[in-house]
């Protein structure tokens, strides 16, 4: 895939350069995706305990026990999505300037941020359930606004509180658009993970028990969450080319002032 133009996209044309970049892509996503995984599935599979039932109406205690017992493995899959979708969304600003994406480093420069990465996404994911416990709708609100905020940290190099401040200034006016963009694309990596676990996480029982449908559940998150990355990236270059007139110097300078080894 050869270089982007910088300028303005529609939501639909935005949805199918989405899956057209992660094939195009795939080399440099999927060893990514496996080798922020592999360190946590290994103690994962080795170190955390079973979950605790939980019945169909969950009551609080049911939802207490569940984050006391599984909560901190939570956050760290939590922190290793985040660290995955700065990374991809360097990829997106590299395939904007034509230039060959290196997996490693961007992997490297997204970790080199891993406490500003830490912070943004605690306080990402409590505001959005915070918001969400009120009747859905702010939860949502904060996803779209807050949106951008990856893009903003791991491409302009700006702390995770002044990420937040920038991302609710760039979905500004654009957030019915972000929204409307960001459901049919989420849907379908709900349903390619549910497709993934229910063809192989059978085939995975049957030939390695436990292990093997810990593997297909893996595989899933590995496949699929790149491809989110990538429509983070794409929105949020979309949103910078509308409100800053971004171009390609200006985007080189700044993915050199945030690379690992600048």
């Amino acid at each position: 895939m050869a270089g982007l133009s910088f300028e303005p996209r529609s939501f639909p044309r935005i949805l199918i350069t989405a899956p057209l970049m992660y094939r195009h892509r795939l080399g440099v996503l999927l060893p990514t995706a496996v080798v922020l995984d592999l360190p946590y599935a290994v103690l994962y599979f080795a170190l955390a305990p079973d979950p605790p039932a939980i019945s169909p109406l969950p009551t609080n205690a049911e939802i207490g026990d569940f984050l006391r017992v599984m909560g901190p493995w939570l956050v760290i899959r939590l922190l290793i999505t985040s660290i995955l979708f700065a990374a991809v969304i360097r990829m997106v600003g590299e395939v904007f300037l034509g230039v060959k994406s290196s997996w490693s480093e961007n992997t490297a420069a997204s970790i080199s941020r891993m406490a500003s990465l830490t912070v943004l996404t605690v306080v990402f994911w409590v505001g959005v359930t915070m918001g969400s416990a009120l009747f859905v709708l702010p939860g949502l609100f904060l996803v779209v606004s807050w949106s951008a905020s990856l893009g903003v940290l791991i491409i302009e190099g700006a702390g995770p509180m002044a990420a937040f401040r920038r991302s609710w200034e760039l979905t500004s006016g654009r957030r019915l658009i972000v929204f409307v963009t960001l459901v049919p694309l989420t849907f379908m990596v709900v349903v390619t993970n549910i497709l993934i676990l229910l063809v192989l996480g059978p085939l995975g029982n049957y030939l390695a028990g436990d292990l093997g449908v810990f593997l297909a559940s893996e595989l899933a998150w590995v496949v699929t969450q790149p491809l989110i990355g990538v429509l983070l990236g794409l929105l949020y270059i979309d949103l910078r080319v509308r409100r800053d007139q971004l171009n390609a110097n200006m985007l080189t300078r700044e993915m050199v002032a945030t690379s690992f080894d600048r």
